[in-house]
């Protein structure tokens, strides 16, 4: 049964509630050297990885085997294999490619444009880096070239695979396509052109794990074998040219 309040009491109730006092506000605290937050804010690095890392899982964990040959993606036991043109990770892609460009994704022929650039740029933008410091692009090369000529005060510095040991955080790059691979086969080679970069999301003993999208069509995991002194070795499908340090 609805109660239905006679008018006269409605309107008496109602100017009651009006006429209730806001409550006092709370007390502002007084900062305290002696108080110790709970929780830490991470930096950007710290975000790029777990933003890697999280779209990663969206894709199923899949991980490059086989890269002195013919590249295959391995998945988990029981987790479906995923690809880029799949509704969901179709999604993802095109928000990557979006988030940093106006070109349509699209090419001629129906297939969908290399958008591992647009991967590492989303990241980038998502972690809160400024385009002063990592311009957003669909080519690798912008940012690598960003970094050449960005100066020891940059926050991303180019350094020569050869001498320098990457670290989490920072993107490990190599040249693609055969016929500029031929023309790329160290950092003084370096010029415009077609690369792929990934992002270390960690290190141990004698290997690194990096991320990257549109690897073999997904956000895919690689482990990259490293020298005695702790630099990326190349392989025929990945032939590491530059490091871009994460300072």
């Amino acid at each position: 049964m609805t109660l239905r309040w006679p008018a006269p009491l409605l309107a008496l109730a109602f100017a009651a509630g009006c006429a209730v006092a806001p409550p006092e506000p709370a007390p502002r605290l007084t900062p305290s050297a002696e108080i110790t937050p709970n929780f830490v804010v991470p930096d950007a690095r710290a975000r790029m990885v777990f933003l890697a890392r999280e779209e990663w899982a969206l894709f199923g964990w899949p991980v490059v085997r086989n890269q002195d040959a013919e590249s295959v993606l391995e998945f988990p036991a029981g987790v479906e294999a995923t690809h880029e043109v799949q509704g969901s990770m179709l999604t993802r892609v095109l928000m990557y490619w979006y988030r940093v460009s106006n070109a349509p994704i699209v090419g001629n022929q129906g297939e969908l444009r290399p958008w591992s650039a647009a991967f590492i740029s989303w990241i980038a933008r998502s972690a809160g880096l400024p385009q002063d410091v990592f311009p957003s692009t669909v080519l690798h090369w912008d940012y690598i070239e960003h970094a050449l000529n960005g100066g020891d005060g940059a926050r991303f510095v180019a350094r020569d695979v050869r001498a320098y040991a990457p670290q989490v955080g920072d993107l490990l790059c190599a040249p693609r396509g055969e016929a500029f691979v031929a023309e790329v086969r160290s950092f003084e080679d370096l010029r415009r052109g077609a690369y792929h970069c990934d992002l270390v999301v960690e290190r141990r003993a004698g290997e690194l794990d990096v991320i990257g999208g549109n690897v073999l069509d997904a956000v895919s995991l690689t482990h990259v074998a490293l020298d005695a002194d702790g630099r990326a070795l190349p392989t025929p499908t990945r032939p590491w040219v530059v490091v871009l340090e994460q300072r």
